[in-house]
């Protein structure tokens, strides 16, 4: 499996080296009694690890790169996993070809680069005169509101798109003319160090800084994700790059987004999906909505890609009109990738759309600061931490959080504890003034729907309900304890409930199952960052179980009214009606069929399948077909081929639809496939789920059951934080007096509606200070009472 070629991967590779080398010098000595042995041996070292590496995936270029091979044998101090099984360097022959490339070569062609960058300025400002700018509650607001970049990302963005750009010209100038394919020249490239250019240092404080002492003894961890690895400080950071399983197949090598195998144009996204999907309504009575909204919740803590903004102007980018038609050669941004509609088009038939709003994914730095092919940035931090419920840094945390009391900040609507008011309504919200209802949290999509948004004032209520009791418990504790505590206690049950509870609704098995026989504690050596494929399509599958209806209790609601407009969360009550509603209503089935708030009116107007295969594409993602291989499917040269793990309709869809098996989209394939017996998801899915949540857990210093680390619990609290459960949180935060136990799956003779009090809860006492604790006495006499009272002697 591909998590065990991770682990695995570099111990086979040094023990091949050994064994090859050993056999060859032996054959040698046989033909040469002048052998020198030791020569002999260091040569097919050199060459075995030279071969290992490009199979491997190109181990790390890290500080000390210099010109091919010597940066592939140079010990480094960074890196770069995850693995890339198909790295494609170019061969010894055509690299003799090549001319060599100075620091005076890559400094002007970053100056070049920094050239056409600010050219783009008049564009910039030409559209901001013109008005090319979303609209207030428009499609393409949506589209932003949902991608919303932080400044500090736009400012990588910038300086990762004058890199991307000085990238294509070295390309194009030192090796493209000389016959090399892209992808080879792109590898090459990706040998070129930023350091002698004046990108290098901004590059190296984000990737290759120290952290002080103070920070990794913590025992809490940052709000940003770094210095959680004790010798790797910025594995996890936000704002940081995802990492590669397979090397991107840009069509130019560097940033053009993926064509066809025959190097044409890919069938449009939108095509794509009417082809495909549907509009069945097909309900899953085994699921309710809660596990999609936990999926997506637990999605937005892991993965934010932020889309572009104007450079110069900072301003939303739009790249339709506004009646849907393509924009004049002369107003479209360089950043604009939109979705071409089919004049056959089924839904729009009749409204002569033709253009669907796609604004490209934020670019950052490479992992070891070199030029070669864009990498998307991660505005979350790369762990399963809250980083969506406190802020990715620690400035949105502080704005976050109330001055006293560990608290942090709530709004109170009636009698109605909510997220805190947005100051900016109509920046962060699909709203038409400031005085309309948006909420404010630590990831602006907790308004994208109500289910949504009710689970993240769970959460907040969830931290302030721990903060008040720890309070109690410990009088003496200042505020920042009693927050950081909290916040300890509020991510380990997150973490638990996912790895316990949603893991196994999902699969069908059990964290143990999945993962049989491999070391579950802290490895620093795990990279926990995430990869590009897990961000952009192992994920896709909560949509197609969203429904478009959302059910409450006396009156329902449709999703597509509600996008980015959380006002129904204000009205009184409303809060238990959404929780509720989650925990009973059915989903809908994990297939193709897509209600139409979703397939065709998803932010108001766009297609979430179709949003998802571009996203792909301008990722540079490589096909289906090569993932496959990766999680241990067999190799496919024919539609036909794929029958093993898709239906065969669907199979014919795909054979009409694309020219190759090689160019289906990663997104489609995996949603097209079987799911596997007692699972929601096929193999490929469920092969990216266990290897990113693999490295999520193992190489998360702070994860809540790793013991002998700074923020480790002690055994009580551990046993305590092991009561969790998605259940209780509603109990606690929602007004709900009965539920099912497992809220992941509707209520049944098997999982009835029981009373709250039925239900464990966390018993924070396990956190109280040893001076504040009652002595045994005391702590006897209110068992006996609340045993006594409760009626109850066996919990």
């Amino acid at each position: 499996m591909l998590f065990k070629r991770i682990i695995q991967g570099k111990s086979m590779l040094n023990a091949d080296v050994k064994s090859k080398s050993a056999e060859k010098c032996s054959r040698r000595k046989s033909e040469c009694d002048g052998c020198d042995e030791h020569s002999t041996i260091l040569e097919e070292i050199m060459k075995m690890v030279l071969l290992g590496v490009v199979l491997w995936a190109g181990v790390t270029f890290g500080s000390h790169v210099a010109p091919y091979p010597l940066n592939l044998i140079i010990t480094s101090d960074i890196i770069h996993p995850p693995p890339m099984y198909d790295f494609p360097f170019p061969s010894a022959e055509n690299l003799r070809r090549l001319p060599p490339v100075t620091t005076a070569h890559t400094n002007k062609s970053i100056a070049v680069s920094k050239l056409g960058v600010s050219m783009l300025e008049r564009l910039e400002i030409n559209l901001q005169s013109a008005g090319i700018v979303p609209s207030l509650r428009s499609v393409a607001q949506g589209l932003a509101i949902f991608g919303y970049p932080s400044d500090d990302a736009m400012h990588y963005e910038q300086s990762s798109m004058v890199v991307t750009k000085a990238s294509q010209n070295l390309v194009h100038s030192r090796c493209g003319r000389y016959g090399l394919a892209n992808d080879e020249c792109a590898s090459f490239i990706s040998t070129l160090n930023l350091r002698e250019s004046e990108y290098g240092a901004e590059c190296a404080a984000l990737e290759r800084f120290t952290c002080r002492t103070n920070k990794m003894s913590s025992r809490y961890r940052t709000f940003d994700g770094s210095c959680n690895n004790p010798v790797r400080s910025s594995w996890g950071q936000s704002l940081t790059g995802y990492k590669r399983l397979l090397h991107p197949r840009y069509a130019d090598g560097i940033e053009e987004p993926r064509r066809a195998f025959s190097h044409t144009a890919l069938p449009s996204a939108r095509l794509v999906s009417t082809t495909l999907a549907n509009n069945l309504d097909k309900p899953d009575d085994r699921k309710t909505i809660a596990l999609a909204v936990w999926s997506q919740f637990i999605y937005h803590d892991l993965v934010h890609t932020p889309v572009r903004k104007t450079i110069h102007t900072n301003l939303a980018i739009r790249c339709c009109d506004s009646s849907g038609f393509p924009l004049s050669p002369r107003y479209i941004h360089p950043s604009c990738l939109p979705i071409s509609v089919p004049h056959n088009d089924s839904y729009f038939k009749g409204q002569y759309v033709s253009c669907m709003e796609y604004t490209r994914s934020v670019t950052t730095y490479r992992g070891d600061c070199t030029f070669g092919a864009a990498e998307q940035m991660n505005q979350a931090t790369h762990f399963l931490d809250g980083s969506h419920i406190y802020g990715s840094n620690s400035r949105d945390a502080a704005a976050l959080r109330e001055v006293s009391g560990g608290l942090l900040k709530t709004s109170r609507i009636g009698d109605e504890e909510l997220l805190p008011l947005s100051v900016s309504p109509t920046e962060k919200c699909l709203v038409g003034s400031s005085s309309e209802t948006c909420f404010n949290a630590g990831d602006v999509r907790a308004n994208m729907h109500p289910w949504l948004t009710a689970l993240h004032a769970v959460l907040v209520k969830e931290h302030n309900r721990i903060a008040r009791t720890l309070a109690a418990l410990n009088p003496e504790w200042i505020s920042d304890k009693l927050y950081h505590e909290a916040r300890r206690i509020v991510v380990a049950e997150l973490q638990h409930i996912t790895y316990k509870n949603w893991l196994p609704a999902l699969t069908g098995k059990t964290f143990d199952e999945l993962y049989d026989n491999y070391y579950s504690g802290y490895n620093s050596d795990v990279d926990p960052t995430i990869t590009n494929s897990f961000a952009t399509a192992a994920f896709h599958f909560v949509n197609s179980m969203l429904d478009e209806d959302l059910e409450l209790e006396g009156s329902n609601s449709k999703l597509i009214d509600n996008y980015f407009k959380p006002a129904i969360l204000a009205r009184k009550g409303q809060l238990h009606k959404i929780v509720m509603g989650m925990a009973t209503q059915r989903s809908q089935g994990l297939d193709f069929n897509y209600d139409d708030d979703l397939h065709h009116r998803w932010l108001g107007g766009l297609d979430v399948l179709a949003v998802d295969v571009q996203r792909g594409r301008d990722h540079g993602l490589p096909g289906y077909s090569q993932y496959r291989v990766i999680c241990d499917l067999p190799q496919v040269s024919t539609f036909q081929h794929l029958a093993d793990v898709i239906p065969q309709e669907t199979v014919d869809k795909l054979a009409r639809l694309y020219e190759h098996v090689s160019d289906i989209d990663l997104v489609v394939g995996i949603m097209a496939e079987n799911p596997l017996p007692g699972s929601l998801l096929g193999p490929t899915a469920t092969c990216f789920l266990k290897e990113q949540l693999w490295r999520t857990r193992s190489g998360d210093r702070y994860f809540y059951t790793h013991t002998d680390e700074a923020g480790s619990f002690t055994k009580r609290q551990l046993v305590e934080i092991k009561r969790a459960s998605l259940a209780r949180l509603f109990c606690d935060n929602a007004a709900v007096t009965a539920i099912q136990r497992d809220v992941f799956q509707p209520p049944s003779e098997s999982n009835p509606i029981v009373s709250c009090d039925e239900i464990k809860k966390v018993n924070l006492e396990a956190w109280q200070d040893p001076s504040q604790q009652p002595d045994i006495l005391t702590r006897t006499n209110k068992w006996i009472k609340t045993k006594v009272g409760s009626g109850d002697t066996t919990k």
